[in-house]
């Protein structure tokens, strides 16, 4: 009697586990929805050392548990990227999305290697299997894998800081201030940019270097961009300026015409210095010199576009310049065309003292952390330099941006916290907490403040697999749409 009721019980044991294992499977199998990669092709520059990551996407009925979906890895039978030569992949076997989110941003390749036998572009396709209760692919059935492009072995340029052939731009462009001669160094593929009289420049770029002042690097960059967009480089001007430090004057010796700036005054519009160190007989805002050089070539006889572009602390003087000078008005007024690209920035203007509310999709609102100088220039609009004063101020810049041609781009990849030189402070982070998040934040306060009416002129776009690499930026597909075609 004893035996039979814990036989009995034993049944009813099991067949209470055997519903509940029931009810556990059926819960994770939910039908419906569809999953795709966000782009079905990227393009990977070798410069980049981080992990390559893209968006996994879910649309569907909000599920309650994640969502594992195998891939498996293909290869081209012609230029097939090679595993160990060219990549290395991450240890799992799926991609997950998590429980009730619709976007996952899932590693593919754990590091890009720069194989100096790449002589061209080299390929690797994930492809995503198919996921009981889940379709493969959007609702065109596309996407359902995504092939990476990895660019040829990048062989950099060998620049010595510490040779002045190398490091300083080999030409001199001159203004005049109060009758008196001051200049700064450039590069360029052509050998005077005020000889105007090439009457096959079309097209002009003007890039803007780093913090590290490297102007002739993002010169190589721009002209590999050139090369690899058209044979018909002599349509391009391409000038690479060049803003300098006083450590600069003082490594390479040169002469009281020099202009000079502090390490962020120049990417803001800041007056040059006059130390006692390194006297100088006048000064000038370092836009003021972009407003000469502008109004320079726009001399050439058939030049038709202008494109100013910039990466990183370049792109932070493309930002607040777009939005404050006066002469691209008459560049358009003669019929030149004139666009601004920014590329990788690390902190951007706000054109009104809110800031995105972290957690929230698009609510802007005036922080109330502790951080009271956040809206100063360079983060907003307070205490306005010079140059800003005499242009007309806070509603002239306002008004300035909105009529501006400007395109922003981000690296997908550009999202390191920890990136050397990176801009932490309380100022920065109330932007974002990386340069993605404070591109695709500001793009967010351009609508708040503007309506969607700035769309009509303005645009973000993400460039795949980049990180925080100008020549990635610079020659990567939308980049080159960006300056090269647009």
């Amino acid at each position: 009697m004893i035996k039979f009721k814990y036989n009995s019980m034993m049944i009813l044991l099991l067949l209470l586990i055997s519903c509940s294992s029931d009810d556990s499977n059926n819960a994770v199998i939910e039908e419906g929805g569809n999953a795709f990669f966000n782009f079905e092709t990227i393009e990977i520059d070798r410069s980049s050392s981080q992990p390559i990551v893209v968006e996994l996407r879910y649309q569907g009925p909000k599920r309650n548990q994640d969502i594992m979906i195998p891939y498996t890895v293909s290869f081209p039978s012609e230029n097939a990227a090679i595993e160990g030569e060219d990549f290395l992949l991450p240890q799992s076997d799926f991609l997950t999305i998590k429980r009730g989110t619709a976007i996952a941003r899932v590693n593919l390749l754990q590091r890009v290697i720069n194989n100096q036998d790449a002589l061209q572009n080299r390929f690797v396709m994930f492809n995503l299997q198919p996921t009981e209760g889940l379709t493969i692919g959007d609702a065109s059935n596309m996407r359902s894998s995504i092939t990476i492009s990895l660019n040829p072995a990048v062989t950099p340029v060998e620049i010595d800081p510490n040779d002045p052939l190398d490091f300083i731009g080999d030409k001199k462009f001159s203004i005049t201030v109060e009758n008196t001669s001051l200049k700064i160094p450039y590069f360029s593929d052509s050998e005077d940019i005020t000889d105007t009289s090439d009457e096959n420049i079309k097209r002009a770029i003007i890039a803007l270097h780093g913090s590290g002042r490297n102007a002739r690097g993002q010169y190589e960059n721009i002209l590999e961009a050139a090369r690899l967009e058209s044979d018909q480089l002599d349509s391009f001007l391409i000038i690479a300026p060049q803003f300098l430090e006083e450590e600069d004057i003082n490594n390479f010796a040169l002469d009281e015409e020099h202009l000079y700036w502090s390490s962020i005054g120049w990417r803001i519009g800041f007056t040059s210095r006059d130390e006692d160190t390194n006297p100088r007989p006048e000064r000038a805002s370092s836009y003021t010199v972009m407003d000469a050089i502008l109004e320079n070539i726009s001399e050439y006889p058939n030049l038709e576009t202008i494109v100013l572009t910039g990466h990183s602390a370049g792109a932070q003087f493309v930002n607040r310049y777009s939005a404050s000078s006066p002469y691209p008005d008459e560049l358009i007024a003669q019929g030149i065309d004139i666009q601004f690209v920014t590329n990788n920035p690390g902190s951007y203007v706000y054109m009104d003292d809110k800031r995105k509310v972290l957690g929230t999709e698009s609510i802007y609102a005036v922080p109330t952390s502790n951080c009271p100088e956040y809206n100063e220039y360079r983060y907003g609009l307070d205490d306005l330099p010079s140059y800003l004063r005499n242009i007309g101020g806070e509603d002239v810049i306002r008004d300035r941006l909105a009529q501006r041609k400007v395109t922003y781009l981000i690296g997908q990849n550009d999202n390191d916290p920890n990136f050397e030189g990176f801009d932490d402070s309380c100022n920065a982070v109330l932007q974002g907490r990386d340069r993605f998040e404070r591109a695709i934040n500001y793009f967010g306060h351009l609508i708040d403040f503007y309506g969607t009416v700035i769309e009509q002129n303005q645009k973000i776009e993400i460039v795949p697999g980049v990180g925080h690499s100008s020549n990635g930026m610079y020659t990567s597909e939308v980049g080159r749409r960006n300056i090269f075609r647009n």
